[in-house]
C-alpha cells in the first residue's frame, strides 16, 4: 500500500522538492524504514526515482515541442541545461538531441 502512495505522490508532484520526511508522513512510516525499503521495490534511491520521472516528462517534450533544451530542462525541474543533459544521458543512454532524431 505504501508503494502505491509514494509512487502516486511522486508522479503527481514531479516538480516539487519532496523530502524523505514528507514521504514518511504520507506513508505513516519512519523515514529510515522508508529509505531502506524504497530500493527493494523501486530498484533505485528516491532521488534517482525522482530524476527518472523528470526524464520521462522530458521525453515527450523533446519529441513533440519546439522548446529549446534549456526550456525543457527548466520545465522538467532541472537547475540548468547541463544538469539536464548529464541526467538524460545517464538515465537513457542517449543525449537529448540523439533521442530527438531517433
Amino acid at each position: 500500500l505504501w508503494i502505491s502512495a509514494v509512487e502516486e505522490y511522486l508522479h503527481d508532484n514531479p516538480d516539487e522538492k519532496v523530502s524523505l520526511h514528507e514521504l514518511a508522513l504520507i506513508t505513516n512510516m519512519h523515514p529510515v524504514t522508508l529509505s531502506k525499503n524504497f530500493p527493494k521495490y523501486f530498484h533505485c534511491t528516491i532521488g534517482e526515482y525522482k530524476r527518472r520521472i523528470k526524464i520521462e516528462k522530458s521525453l515527450t517534450l523533446i519529441k513533440s515541442s519546439k522548446l529549446t533544451l534549456t526550456d525543457i530542462a527548466l520545465e522538467c525541474g532541472f537547475f540548468d541545461q547541463n544538469h539536464f543533459i548529464r541526467t538524460f544521458k545517464h538515465v537513457t543512454g542517449f543525449l537529448p538531441m540523439e533521442y530527438k532524431k531517433s
